[in-house]
C-alpha cells in the first residue's frame, strides 16, 4: 500500500536528531501567558495514530491520522518485509472545552497501512476544513498490492466529505493520474494534502504525481499544476495552504536535513500557474501562515518548525513534525508531532518513540 514516494522514515535514522526536542511544558490553558523569551511548548493531544495535516476552522482543529494498519498484512514495504492493512485511519477533532483541551474521532475505520508495530502509515493523510465543511485525501493503492477493494477500501485514492461517523466519496483523486499522468513519469498517486476554498473548489496534492488536481464543487476533478524536478530530485508536493495574498502555497518533500533544496511553490489558484518559490528548506511535510503574512514550515527529517518573517529564519525543534496550522485570532501555532508513530510509539534505531500528539507553540 506504501507507495515509493509516501512519507516514510528510513529504519537507519537515528534518535539523535530529536535529542533536545522535550516540551518545555507538558499540560496547560487555552491561550497561556507568554511574556516573550523563549517558545513554549505544549502538547494538548495524545493518542493519535500518525497524526498528519492539520488543519483549524473556528475554534476547532482537525487532524488528519494515517492509522496503524492492522493484522492482514501483504507485499513487501521499506520499514518491513510487511505493510499491514486495516481500518484504523480517522479525523479527529481537537477543541478547548471546560477548562481543558479535549479531542474526539469524527470518523473513522478508513484504510490505514503501516509497518508491523503501526508506525509509517499511510492512509488518510489530508484534511480541511472550512465553515464547518471537512474534507479528506487517503492515499491510494495499486492493483497488484493485494489490497480490498470492498468498502471501505473504495475510499483509497479519493477526496472525501467528512461528517460525524460518515466519510462520502466526492471525487476520485487517483483517477486523474492513471488518465493524465501529469508528470509524464511512472503512473503513482498519494493524495497526501487537501485545500478547500471559498469558491467551493477542493485543490488536492498528489505526492507520488509530483502534481496538484483542481476539484470542481460538482466532484469533478481535473490536473491543475504539475510540478518540476529540481536538485536532482522530484518535487513531490505534501501540504497547501493559502496565504494572506490570496495566492496558494505548496511545500514539497524534494530535499533532505542534510541537503535543504525542498520549496515552498507559489501557485496562482485560478489557473494553476507557477509564480515564484522559497527554497532551502528540508524535507517539507506541513505549511501555514499568520494574518501577518509569516510562514510556518515543518520540516520531518530534520525535526524543525521554522518561521519566515521578513527574510528571518527562527526555528523550534519538534520530533517528526508534520501539519501546521496558525490560530487566525491569537496566532498560536500547531503542530502534529511524532506524525511516523502510532498512539504506542513505534521503534527507531532500536529506540521506542513517544505515540503521535498534537503541540501547541506559544511565542513562535
Amino acid at each position: 500500500m506504501r507507495k515509493r514516494k509516501a512519507l516514510v522514515v528510513a529504519t537507519g535514522v537515528a534518535l539523535a536528531v530529536t535529542g533536545a526536542v522535550a516540551p518545555a511544558s507538558a499540560t496547560g490553558g487555552h491561550g497561556g501567558a507568554h511574556t516573550g523569551g523563549k517558545p513554549v511548548i505544549r502538547v494538548i493531544a495524545t493518542g493519535l495514530d500518525n497524526p498528519r495535516q492539520l488543519s483549524y476552522d473556528n475554534g476547532h482543529l482537525y487532524v488528519a491520522e494515517a492509522g496503524r494498519g492492522g493484522k492482514k498484512c501483504i507485499g513487501a514495504g521499506p520499514e518491513s518485509d510487511e505493510t499491514c492493512i486495516g481500518a484504523t485511519a480517522a479525523v479527529t477533532k481537537v477543541y478547548w472545552d471546560g477548562g481543558a483541551w479535549r479531542h474526539y474521532r469524527v470518523v473513522e475505520g478508513l484504510p490505514s497501512g503501516a509497518a508491523k508495530d503501526g508506525g509509517f502509515a499511510t492512509g488518510l493523510d489530508g484534511v480541511s476544513a472550512l465553515n464547518g465543511g471537512v474534507w479528506g485525501v487517503e492515499t491510494w493503492a495499486p492493483p497488484e498490492a493485494g489490497v480490498p477493494t470492498t468498502p471501505p477500501w473504495n475510499k483509497l485514492g479519493k477526496l472525501l466529505c467528512i461528517a460525524p461517523g460518515k466519510a462520502t466519496i466526492t471525487a476520485d483523486i487517483s483517477a486523474v493520474e492513471l488518465r493524465y499522468n501529469p508528470h509524464k513519469t511512472a503512473v503513482d498517486s498519494n493524495p497526501y494534502a487537501v485545500l478547500a476554498l471559498a469558491d467551493g473548489r477542493k485543490i488536492v496534492a498528489d505526492a507520488a504525481g509530483n502534481d496538484l488536481v483542481a476539484v470542481s464543487p460538482d466532484g469533478k476533478a481535473r490536473p491543475f499544476t504539475v510540478f518540476p524536478d529540481h536538485d536532482k530530485h522530484e518535487s513531490v508536493p505534501t501540504s497547501l495552504a493559502l496565504g494572506p495574498d490570496g495566492s496558494l502555497y505548496v511545500g514539497e518533500l524534494n530535499g533532505e536535513a542534510t541537503k535543504p533544496t525542498a520549496r515552498v511553490w507559489k501557485v496562482d489558484p485560478a489557473t494553476g500557474k507557477i509564480l515564484g518559490w522559497k527554497s532551502g528548506f528540508g524535507s517539507i511535510t506541513g505549511i501555514a501562515f499568520n494574518q501577518n503574512g509569516d510562514l510556518y514550515v515543518s520540516q520531518l527529517f530534520a525535526s524543525l518548525v521554522t518561521k519566515v518573517a521578513h527574510g528571518k529564519r527562527t526555528n523550534v525543534r519538534v520530533p517528526f513534525p508534520a501539519g501546521v496550522a496558525v490560530d487566525p485570532y491569537d496566532g498560536k501555532v500547531y503542530v502534529s508531532a511524532w506524525s511516523i508513530a502510532d498512539r504506542n510509539g513505534t521503534v527507531l534505531d532500536g529506540k521506542k518513540t513517544p505515540g503521535g500528539q498534537l503541540w501547541k507553540i506559544l511565542g513562535f
